[in-house]
């Protein structure tokens, strides 16, 4: 899977969960601790990383509001 196809799922995340999305992409990587060089670990862990990074750069909605 390419970088920009993590960042992709990474930004799907974001989109329908907001700061959650960083919560679940981490359950969905300890899901597949049992394995912690198989393909599943692995990949959550790359999309947990792009989810963080996505999260700072994105401010909340709030912060909008005077």
């Amino acid at each position: 899977m390419t970088d920009q196809d993590v960042i992709e799922l990474a930004a799907i995340l974001v989109n329908e969960h907001g700061h959650a999305a960083l919560e679940i992409a981490k359950r969905r990587k300890a899901q597949h601790a049992h394995e912690p060089l198989g393909d599943g670990f692995l990949l959550w862990g790359r999309i947990v990383d792009a989810t963080a990074r996505l999260l700072r750069i994105h401010p909340t909605h709030s912060a909008y509001v005077n």
